[in-house]
This record gives C-alpha cells, structure tokens and sequence, in this order.
C-alpha cells in the first residue's frame, strides 16, 4: 500500500450522514479510498476483498477494477473519505495482495487531517489540488503508520508501552527518574531497564534524554525561549546538563543549533547518567 499511494492523483475529500445505509457505487477503475466512519458501520468492497470499519475506525482499500462502498442497513452512518484515483495498470501483484488493511482506532492526527481536507471543499485552482493531494498523502500516510504502530505494539507488553507513554507525557517534570517510571509500570527498576532495551533498542534514561534533547530542539528551532526557560520545560536541573545533552547528541551548542537552524543526525554517545539514578 506504501508504494502504491506513489501513483495515487486527484485526490478529494467528502463526508455525508446515510441516515438507512445500503450499497453505493461501484467505481469501475483503478481506485482507492480512506473512510473515517463515525457512527455506524462501513464495509469497503474491493475487488472482492471486504475491510469492515465501525464507528471510531478508520479503514482504508485500494481496487483495480471494482470498489464499493456498504453501509450497515437501517442503521444511520456518518463518514469521512479521502480518496484519489490510480493510473491504468498501476496495481501490480504485489499491491494486489496489500490492497487492504486492517481498520485502526480513528487517531487525532488522521481525524485533523480529514478535517483540513474538508474546509477546503471542493474548488479547484492549482494551489488547492496541490493542497488537496498532499493532505491526502499525508493521511493515507499517517494510517499506515498507525497501524504498523499497532502490530509492533501488540508484542510490547502492556506495562512496558505505559512506561513509554509516562516518560513522553512528563519530558518537563525533573523529578522523573527509573524509580519513579517502574512504579508507574508496576515493575522493579532493573525489570523496567531490561524490559524496556530489549523492546526499544535503549534503556528508560536514554529514551527520556533522547525525548528531553528533541524536544529542546524543537523549542529552540520554532520558539524565542530563552536557554534557562527551555531546560526547564524539558526537564534539565542546570544549564550545563542541558547544554552537554544538546551537543552530545546534535553535534553543536544549543545558541549554535538555534543560529543555524541545522540537523545532524544524533550520536550514539551515552549520556553521563547510569540508569538507576538519573
């Protein structure tokens, strides 16, 4: 599906209550579509193969010669699509066998998205199908990468992602630290250490400094904090953690990073922390 949205042109946006459902189309060429449904049920009929996406999901199906779209009967559904259309012949056989996805939990950023593409409605002038295009690109994007995000979190243990999303939530409380994320994961702090690497590729303390550095980043580049107020909102106790965080993994000085507005990729250097008492 990845490559396949590569071809993908025209693409428009649309929405629309079915207040007794039924079969709607078909659309007899190259064709695909991403439905946000939410209330009711949708099934997505392409070429044959069948995506069911119920209220709160987001699906999404590609068809060579034949799609259409079947909302539960008597049952009011509301919906928002994405869809664009595909050249002649651009569906190989690989593509034929990833033509389909699983439905996903609808998330804000696809929700947003879809959005977006509404307001813009239906006019066209050149700047509003280039519009138009990369939005949809992006959420059919996005949708993908939602749903790899769900396969690889179903073999994370549930623990281990609440530790994950605690340290991202709380880039700005100083007071983090192993003792405090294990408790948060009911987990002793030497579990957390090598539960967390062996399903992360990091231990806890270096994904937090990671997440602080970024961020740092970020506010650095788009922002006129100063040094102090950005160390403090991502968590820094001094301004020389701060900053030796900010070099080691960038590269360069934090007034550097802002001056230049410049990216390298970070290093693998440790921070000079051990992970029981960052």
């Amino acid at each position: 599906m990845d490559q396949l949205l590569n071809h993908v042109r025209g693409f428009s946006f649309g929405g629309m209550t079915y207040e007794r459902g039924g079969l709607f189309g078909p659309i007899l060429r190259p064709y695909v579509s991403l439905i946000m449904v939410e209330t009711g049920t949708c099934t997505l009929r392409a070429d044959g193969k069948l995506v069911k996406v119920s209220s709160g999901q987001t699906g999404i199906a590609a068809a060579e010669t034949k799609f259409e779209f079947d909302y539960q009967k008597d049952v009011q559904t509301t919906v928002i699509w994405c869809e664009g259309f595909l050249p002649e012949g651009a569906l190989t056989d690989r593509d034929k066998t990833q033509s389909k996805m699983a439905p996903i939990a609808t998330t804000s950023n696809i929700q947003n998205l879809c959005k977006i593409g509404l307001d813009i409605g239906h006019a066209s002038r050149p700047d509003l199908n280039s519009l138009r295009d990369a939005l949809g690109q992006a959420v059919c994007r996005a949708y993908i990468y939602e749903a790899r995000k769900d396969v690889e979190n179903q073999n994370i243990p549930g623990n281990i992602l609440r530790a994950r999303r605690f340290i991202e939530e709380n880039l700005g409380n100083d007071a983090v630290n192993i003792s405090v994320i294990a408790a948060q994961a009911s987990l002793t702090p030497q579990h957390l250490i090598a539960s967390f690497k062996r399903h992360f590729g990091v231990t806890p303390s270096r994904y937090l400094w990671r997440m602080r550095a970024n961020r740092a980043r970020q506010l650095l580049i788009h922002t006129q904090f100063s040094q102090s107020e950005i160390a403090h909102r991502c968590g820094y106790r001094s301004l020389p953690h701060y900053s030796r965080s900010i070099r080691s993994l960038f590269g360069m000085t934090p007034a550097q990073l802002r001056r230049d507005m410049g990216f390298t990729q970070p290093s693998n250097s440790d921070e000079s922390v051990r992970d029981l008492i960052f």
